[in-house]
């Protein structure tokens, strides 16, 4: 990792994460009666919960809305979920405002080009391999794996490792 990349991780407080292509691989599965069905990587659950436990804020910010994606925010134990956001951009700050961060203290994970004025604007940007490719060629790191397969994970700890709590996290489950 260079000094560039893990000068915009450093001041990282808090990290919001897109859903849809993310966390998940992008699918979406009705049942008969028409509910929706999204399937989420536990390793990436871990990963946000490292975050959560080396006291980084985790939040979710998507287009759309599902209560899929609530039952998962509800049991990683994340409070901000952001859903319905059509425009991110305005969702980003209102965030920014509410929680009296700067935009250089927030990371962001997106991967369609809905996300793009997020990753200009945040302090750090990431997205998944698979990535839409305008996505890929402006944020600061890509990850080597695809969405919903533990690229969330993947950026967990490239951060948790550029603000030196890596080892830390790493202490409980070393013997």
């Amino acid at each position: 990792m260079d000094d560039v990349m893990t000068g915009k991780i450093k001041p990282v407080k808090m990290v919001l994460f897109d859903v849809d292509g993310v966390m998940t691989d992008g699918s979406i599965s009705y049942s008969d009666t028409g509910d929706e069905i999204k399937t989420f990587n536990v390793r990436d659950g871990h990963g946000v919960k490292l975050l959560m436990r080396a006291g980084l804020e985790v939040g979710l910010l998507t287009a759309r809305q599902a209560m899929a994606t609530e039952h998962r925010a509800k049991n990683l134990g994340i409070t901000k979920v952001f859903q319905g956001m059509k425009e991110k951009l305005p969702a980003f700050e209102r965030i920014l405002k509410e929680n009296n961060l700067k935009a250089s203290e927030v990371a962001y994970m997106g991967d369609d080009i809905i996300d793009l004025p997020v990753l200009k604007r945040a302090g750090f940007s990431a997205t998944v391999s698979d990535a839409a490719v305008e996505v890929l060629s402006v944020v600061d790191y890509v990850a080597k794996l695809p969405g919903g397969r533990g690229a969330v994970r993947e950026v967990c700890e490239v951060i948790l490792k550029a603000q030196g709590k890596w080892d830390e996290i790493m202490s409980r489950y070393t013997v």
